[in-house]
């Protein structure tokens, strides 16, 4: 029996050591949505761009291996959905980067409110997503929310 300690318990060490070094080495990144712009309003689609800016405060590029995001807009005190935005594969450099999101919404719901919205003259629209930076194997989830009311232009 103490031969298996001697032998685990120096394994468990080792395995810790490295558990506790990455995770002094890696810093999770922070992901803020910075603006919600209008790309385009038309009587069957609307189109948003929803930009990301990632904070890396790590020394080494990190690899999102995947982004998504969805979209509601408020109509009355319900939000509804407007689209779902996924992306795979982003190297972020360090430093701050910016990623842009297109969203492009095509629905009889949406067509509806649209003529409503044209006519309020903006929308408020909400942005829930999760970004997973890889390390190693190791896959945080970082959320983020933003809620904005955007101007429409003619």
């Amino acid at each position: 029996m103490k031969l298996f300690y001697a032998i685990l318990l120096p394994g468990v060490l080792i395995a810790l050591t490295f558990l506790c070094g990455c995770s002094a080495i890696f810093k999770e990144p922070t992901v803020i949505v910075e603006s919600i712009d209008l790309a385009y309003i038309n009587a069957t689609d609307l189109g948003l761009d929803i930009t990301l800016k990632i904070h890396n405060p790590n020394f080494f590029g990190v690899m999102f291996q995947k982004i998504t995001a969805d979209v509601s807009y408020l109509k009355g005190k319900d939000w509804n959905p407007l689209s779902h935005v996924e992306t795979k594969d982003i190297d972020i450099t360090i430093g701050e980067s910016t990623i842009i999101l297109p969203v492009t919404a095509k629905n009889a719901d949406l067509i509806r409110a649209g003529f409503q919205i044209l006519a309020s003259g903006e929308v408020t629209v909400q942005v829930e997503g999760i970004a997973e930076p890889s390390f190693f194997g190791f896959v945080p989830k970082i959320p983020f929310r933003q809620t904005r009311t955007i101007p429409l232009k003619s």
